[in-house]
């Protein structure tokens, strides 16, 4: 516009500005708009959901170049402001403002004053364009559903749960503060490099009923569970590399790296990071959390797809959702069964568990188990060491943020190891110091192997076990435990799905031994089963490496797919608790939903267009000097390694190794209640004459932990 509509204005005011500069020679070329330069958020609360995202901002010094580039933006921006004033159809960056304006909490006395000026167009033309950008959304939604696009598979769908409350400040009949229950998701179509590996043939809904028809009279072993020869080295390399990084971090670095340990384990099935196409559905209603519930979210998915009812039958839909969600859509699907009508069926559908919500409920799980009883100040549990840590021990299992939770857990694993490490050099008693020193890579190895044989492989722990007093035992089964949420995460943040599995194989057996996992000691074994043995080998990958995705396509930045859909609604909550237009969910639905990624887009680039520079950083969980001072003090003055035999500590009750447990426990239940574990084949689809075995009396009560 500047170049075509008004260049001598621009070239005047771009002079009358870069006068300014010391540096600026008239003449110079006079420069014509480029890529601008970037910006920084200093609100705290915008910085915490940027986080989430591993977005940050750095200031732009104020050099020859950081003025140029405000001065081109200032002149294209005076520009835009006069060729708008003159004819109202050069709205380009006005439709840009007011959209963002809008999103960003903008007032409309604001947005009027600015509109006046020549900034931003009205308000209505903002809403006239977010609800034109709605249906663009439906329309390319329905485009990519088509059947003709991929008949025999349909595009990933995942959901969730969504509950805000709306506000009102007058009530009235029909009018007053409520509670809205809804469901949001998104489409997500397999990359074009997965589907190239793959026999598109064999990714069908015959060949999924093919590979179950079996399940109903399968035999579950629970070696299939245990972990081959292969997966005990890789999780060998797992704890060298976790105590190489706490080495490495804070104590001592190899002179030689190349034939150190290394401080990643090896790699044993990779996830893409190309970039997913990614499509937002509308925000739905959905009634209560309960069967009815999501037979109305599915109805209304079909709706946004643009198929009919039995379209939407006829292909292999795989989904993603909670645990709550699948629990919900396996009853629906036991009430309507037998059904002789495919769209009523809903046999179709197969769903996973959501990686992240997995990962939260079975951690928290875990941590509540070594937790400890705080009111015995001589008790040696989780708590005593969050509290040396600085870390109040009563916020640790809040729900409100997983993520802090995980962060916190590898804090205390990692200052734990570094105990253990600084007895194996016998420097325990000696002043903390977190600068690393160099020491010969062989002495660097030895230490390393040295406290994995002391402090953490299984021999370790079995002679810890038949010690008379539990101090040390209870410390070293927490070390295995916390280990495996600390290798999930880092297999989920580095896309290893196989390193991720090798996990969720342990947490199957430990699930059946750990309380509060009910629901997950069946669903979490089925959902390994299923990718692992029942599928064949095309359609198994194309789920297994769906399950997470790299949003900015960098490796090492993978999220779950159901964590990505948690930033998403972070996103809409932001919006919707600051958009200035009042607490209509109405609105919310049906022109902010669809256009979330748009909306969070334009909230960055206002960073941008003020002169910062955004950056991707990796957030690393470091632990401070102070920290781990006191951290040391309280590890020797209690002796939780148990190296000089006090007596503190000595009567707390014995940790049993959840593992072992979670094996005796399937060993229990064969022998006792069912040989061939008929719990884990329930919920597969199956013909009307087969027999569905009650769940309620072969799973243990206990209290569920899913959000």
């Amino acid at each position: 516009m500047t170049t075509e509509e008004a260049p001598f204005l621009y070239e005047v005011l771009l002079g009358f500005l870069m006068s300014r500069n010391p540096g600026f020679n008239d003449d110079q070329q006079v420069p014509f708009l480029s890529a601008p330069t970037v910006v920084v958020p200093r609100d705290p609360f915008e910085a915490q959901l940027l986080e989430q995202e591993g977005v940050g901002y750095t200031a732009v010094p104020d050099d020859r170049s950081s003025l140029t580039q405000q001065a081109i933006h200032l002149a294209a921006t005076m520009c835009s402001m006069v060729l708008f004033a003159r004819n109202r159809r050069h709205n380009g960056l006005q439709l840009q403002n007011a959209i963002r304006f809008l999103a960003c909490g903008v007032s409309d006395r604001v947005n009027d004053y600015l509109h006046k000026l020549g900034l931003t167009s009205s308000r209505e033309t903002a809403l006239d364009t977010l609800r034109s950008l709605s249906e663009k959304a439906e329309y390319n939604l329905t485009q990519v559903s088509l059947l003709e696009k991929c008949p025999g598979l349909g595009p990933f769908i995942c959901i969730d749960n969504l509950d805000m409350q709306e506000k009102v400040h007058m009530s009235s009949v029909g009018h007053e503060t409520s509670m809205f229950h809804g469901t949001w998701g998104y489409v997500q179509i397999p990359t074009k490099g997965l589907l190239d590996t793959l026999d598109l043939g064999k990714l069908n809904l015959s060949a999924y009923q093919e590979a179950i028809k079996n399940v109903p009279s399968m035999s579950i072993d629970p070696q299939l569970f245990m972990p081959t020869p292969e997966a005990e080295d890789h999780y060998y390399l797992v704890w060298i590399s976790q105590i190489a990084q706490v080495m490495n971090e804070y104590i001592a670095v190899p002179s030689d790296k190349a034939s150190a340990m290394k401080t990643e384990p090896p790699v044993v099935e990779q996830i893409s990071n190309e970039i997913p196409s990614i499509y937002m559905l509308k925000l739905m209603d959905e009634s209560d959390d309960s069967a009815d519930g999501i037979g109305q979210v599915l109805e209304a998915v079909q709706q946004q797809t643009g198929l009919t009812p039995e379209e939407f039958a006829e292909r292999l839909q795989p989904m993603d959702g909670d645990l709550a969600t699948i629990q919900n859509f396996n009853s629906i699907r036991d009430i309507r069964d037998p059904s002789s009508y495919a769209d009523h069926a809903l046999n179709n559908v197969v769903f996973q568990l959501g990686a992240a919500h997995t990962l939260w409920n079975i951690s928290q799980t875990i941590l509540t188990a070594h937790m400890g009883d705080p009111s015995n100040e001589n008790d040696l549990g989780a708590w005593q060491l969050f509290q040396s840590l600085g870390i109040s021990h009563e916020k640790v299992l809040q729900k409100k943020d997983f993520t802090l939770m995980i962060q916190q857990m590898e804090q205390l694993h990692k200052a734990t190891l570094y105990h253990c490490l600084r007895v194996i050099m016998k420097t325990d008693e000696d002043p903390v110091d977190i600068e690393p020193k160099t020491i010969a890579t062989d002495q660097w190895n030895e230490i390393v192997i040295e406290c994995y044989e002391r402090f953490c492989s299984p021999k370790a722990r079995d002679n810890a076990s038949r010690m008379k007093s539990s101090k040390l035992n209870n410390l070293l089964v927490r070390l295995q435990e916390f280990s495996t949420v600390i290798e999930a995460n880092n297999a989920m943040k580095s896309g290893d799905i196989g390193r991720l599995l090798n996990v969720w194989k342990m947490w199957s057996v430990m699930s059946q031994a750990l309380k509060g996992l009910t629901h997950y000691s069946s669903y979490l074994p089925r959902l390994v089963l299923l990718l692992t043995h029942i599928l064949p080998p095309c359609l198994g990958k194309l789920l297994r490496h769906n399950l997470l995705f790299s949003p900015s396509g960098r490796p090492g930045h993978f999220v779950a797919k159901d964590q990505f859909l948690e930033n998403q609604n972070y996103w809409l909550k932001f919006f919707y608790n600051r958009g200035g237009i009042g607490t209509e969910v109405q609105r919310l639905k049906n022109l902010f939903s669809m256009n979330i990624i748009l909306l969070r887009g334009m909230f960055h680039s206002m960073q941008v267009d003020s002169g910062k520079k955004r950056v991707h950083q990796s957030h690393k969980n470091k632990l401070t000097l102070q920290s781990l001072q006191m951290f040391c003090r309280m590890a020797n003055g209690k002796d939780i390694l148990n190296t000089d035999q006090t007596n503190i500590g000595l009567n707390q009750l014995k940790k049993e190794d959840s593992y072992k447990q979670g094996l005796k426990k399937f060993g229990t239940e064969i022998q006792t209640k069912d040989e061939h574990l008929g719990r884990l084949r329930l919920h597969f689809p199956k013909a009307s004459n087969e027999e569905e075995v009650n769940i309620d009396a072969e799973e243990e009560p206990g209290v569920e932990q899913d959000m």
